[in-house]
Parts: structure tokens; sequence; C-alpha cells
């Protein structure tokens, strides 16, 4: 027989058994209210006070407005100083952004300001292609083919004008093809994006009528006018800085790049660039909206 356990030592034993259970039931309970999560309080919902949409603007009266092409004088457009020819994200365009005027769509000096002018969708029968020279959110802002002022009234108005035009008014379109003229050196050098040509040109403006400097482009006509001092002509967007009016056809000034049989060789044009039948040749192929730089 085992001797008796004294009283004291089941007291003690009976004391460390119960601080056990009180131990694991206090384990127990932790994980039993870890388990449960605490319940999520929703605010009450918040009334948000909501602006109405800005409303469209008011349709434009194209009617009312100035047609801006080569044949009319209209005020008020932005210059090209500074600005240069965009490209295009989309190569398979052409390297240089263009747009199509693919129905009549008005101009505006402006982001959102007020009209200014309307595109036709063709000029003198071609079709109104124009290089873009800068880009906002929905907006193109691109060269133009008309003049902001005649010679006698603003000489630095005349060429080199601008307007913004909402893209969904828009075809986008392209070309590879870029032009430089440098009177300087009497030189014409065409990229056609495969390859980089200089040429000799026959003749440009004379120091009293000289070749506008600056941003131009081809507008896509092809004038062949055999019997005349010029045989074939590209006309530019671009007009003379110094006479109002010398193509009495179309009561304009308009510069170009032609042939001629015009002995004159240099500086002594009336403003257009004078080039051989070869070198027309090449011009000939490339697309509206080619953008010619002149300089020097």
């Amino acid at each position: 027989m085992h001797p008796p356990v004294p009283d004291s030592r089941r007291a003690a034993a009976a004391a460390v058994v119960a601080a056990l259970v009180v131990g694991l039931s206090g384990c127990a309970a932790d994980r039993t209210a870890a388990a449960v999560p605490a319940p999520v309080e929703l605010a009450a919902p918040v009334a948000v006070a909501k602006s109405p949409a800005p409303a469209p603007p008011p349709p434009v009266d194209l009617a009312t407005l100035p047609v801006i092409d080569v044949l009319h004088v209209v005020p008020g457009l932005p210059g090209s100083e500074g600005l240069t020819p965009l490209e295009n994200d989309d190569p398979s365009l052409g390297r240089w952004r263009t747009v199509v005027v693919s129905e009549p769509t008005a101009v505006h000096a402006s982001v959102g300001g007020p009209a200014v002018g309307v595109l036709p969708t063709d000029v003198l029968g071609a079709a109104n292609v124009l290089p873009v020279v800068d880009e906002a959110a929905g907006w193109v802002r691109v060269l133009l083919a008309t003049r902001g002022a005649l010679p006698r009234d603003d000489r630095a108005q005349v060429n080199g004008r601008t307007g913004w035009v909402r893209t969904s008014d828009l075809v986008p379109s392209g070309t590879d093809w870029s032009v430089v003229v440098d009177v300087a050196a009497q030189t014409l050098t065409v990229d056609d994006g495969t390859s980089v040509r200089t040429f000799p040109v026959v003749a440009t403006g004379a120091p009293a009528t000289p070749t506008p400097h600056g941003l131009a482009f081809l507008l896509g006509l092809r004038w062949s006018e055999p019997g005349t001092t010029t045989p074939r002509v590209l006309p530019l967007s671009t007009q003379s800085e110094t006479i109002d009016h010398y193509d009495k056809p179309t009561g304009t000034a308009v510069t170009a790049i032609h042939t001629t049989t015009l002995r004159g060789r240099g500086a002594v044009s009336n403003g257009c660039v004078r080039v051989t039948d070869d070198v027309l040749d090449v011009l000939w192929q490339a697309p509206a909206g080619t953008v010619v730089t002149t300089v020097g």
C-alpha cells in the first residue's frame, strides 16, 4: 500500500488542475472570439450633389463664315511661328501627319474659341488636305491655304496662317514626302521617305518680290498649261507678300513650283520657284499636304 497523501499535497494538486482548466478555458475562449468577426457598422448613405453635364456647344452656322481657301482673305487666324509638322503615330499613313477635310467644317483661332471661317472639302477642284502642326484633346491645328491680309495692308499676316479644327470633322492621312527650298543656295531638296535628293532650281523670287519663307504645302493641284510660260504647275498654299493680285483667273497671287520657258536665272521671279522638267517629274508624285519649307 502506498502511504496516504497528505491533505496539503492534495490541496496543492487540486489548485494546479484548477489553474490549468482555467487557462485552457481562456485559450479556448480567445480562439472562439477570434473566429467570430466583429460586426461591421455601415455609415448612413451620403447624398452627393452632382453637377449637370456641360451643354454641348451651339451649332455653328457655317453659311455665315468666310471660306478659308486661296481665293479669300480671312483675318483673325493665328500664325505658324515656331511650329513644325507633326509626325504620325500610325506610320502606315505616312511619316508626316495630314488630315483630309471630308465635309465643310469650322476653323477656330483657339481650342474651343469662336469660329473664324469654314474649310471647304476642295480647293480649286482638288481635295483639301492640310498638314498638322499642333494638337490638343479632340483638336488639331493645321496649316491653311488662305491669306490673313493683303500685302498692302499687313505683309506679315499674308502667309503662314493656322487654325484649330475638331478631329471628329476630319479624316486622318499622311505623307512621307517633304521639300526644302533654299533660296540662298538656289536648290530644292526632296525627301520622299526612301531617299533624299537635292536639285538646282532655275529661279526663285527677286529681292522686291521674294519667295515667301517658312512653311507652305502642296495644294494637290496639277496644272498643265502648254503654250504658256508656265507649262506645268504645282500650286503652293502661300501667296506673294508684295503683290496683291497677279493671277487674273483666280484673282490671287498664289506662288508655285513650276517649269518655265523664260530664260531668267537666279533671284528673278515674282515669288515662284522655277524648275526643270526632270525636277517637276519627281515632285509631280508628291501627295497633297506635303510641306514645302523655304529657307535661306
